[in-house]
């Protein structure tokens, strides 16, 4: 019975994300045809931290972020990339999945300087 009802509340907290945090949900789920594949190729691939860098370019752009913080996130995605080049050589899935949270948490960062998150009341 408590495990039905935890299941029913993760689901409802689930559809009740933000567009923003459904796009990430369903990668670390496991979802679509490669399951955790899907983060892996974003990391080996680059193609995480590159959004990660032009969504940053645009925030700084538009004003929305400092230019000592926007020094911070740059910093912090470079180092995560370098990380995960060596780890995608290796091979270390672990490593790799610990490295999209990671990216997770920066682009989380990155909402919270650009935008107040919860501050501004949305």
């Amino acid at each position: 019975m408590h495990k039905g009802m935890a299941l029913a509340v993760a689901a409802g907290a689930l559809m009740t994300a933000t567009a923003g945090q459904a796009q990430s949900w369903g990668v670390w789920l496991g979802s679509g045809p490669g399951g955790g594949d899907w983060a892996m190729r974003s990391v080996c691939s680059g193609e995480r931290a590159r959004g990660l860098e032009g969504r940053l370019r645009h925030e700084q752009r538009e004003g929305e972020i400092d230019p000592d913080t926007a020094e911070r996130i740059h910093d912090a995605i470079d180092r995560l990339e370098d990380r995960s080049r060596d780890e995608c050589d290796e091979g270390d899935r672990r490593a790799i999945w610990s490295i999209a949270q990671r990216f997770d948490r920066i682009q989380g960062w990155m909402d919270g300087a650009a935008h107040g998150g919860w501050r501004r009341g949305w």
